[in-house]
């Protein structure tokens, strides 16, 4: 069931909703960008089921550099074995940019491949050349995925083909 939604009923049902309702919210908020959620869904970001964590990195993808304060919890749901939450936050660590990249040359270096390879492809993405020496580190990362994006994202930022 689709509920209608404003701002301030989707607000509430965020905070106080039950799990299907509240998941309708997150999607909506983040279509309209609703910057005064973001604390609440970067706590979903943290502890809510799978579904919900996914959509909560959508809807601070769409919200995008007013996002800013859900960088910690994005960062900790980048190292998620599930594949779909990491690429939904990496997405949104791209959308916040500058604020995230800190955060993302750390994760460069995680033990999981996966983690340092997402965070390659975000640093590129964002093009900050702060990410230049760290990411010359990982062109000998032992995993050939790293090295290549690692050395894609070396490139964009060089040309300046970032977004």
């Amino acid at each position: 069931m689709t509920r209608d939604f404003n701002l301030e009923t989707a607000f509430e049902t965020l905070k106080h909703g039950d799990d299907e309702a509240r998941a309708e919210a997150v999607t909506y908020l983040g279509e309209q960008a609703y910057a005064p959620a973001v604390p609440y869904l970067a706590e979903l970001v943290r502890d809510a089921d799978p579904g919900t964590r996914y959509l909560a990195a959508i809807a601070l993808s769409r919200i995008g550099d007013e996002a800013e304060s859900a960088v910690p919890s994005l960062l900790i749901a980048l190292r998620a074995d599930d594949m779909f939450l990491r690429a939904a936050t990496t997405s949104a660590l791209i959308q916040i940019g500058a604020p995230a990249v800190p955060g993302l040359v750390k994760a460069l270096f995680d033990d999981n491949k996966a983690v340092r390879r997402a965070s390659a492809k975000a640093l590129g993405k964002i093009g900050s050349e702060r990410a230049i020496k760290p990411l010359e580190v990982a062109l000998n990362d032992n995993d050939a995925g790293v090295r290549r994006f690692a050395r894609q994202a070396l490139e964009r930022i060089q040309t300046g083909d970032a977004l």
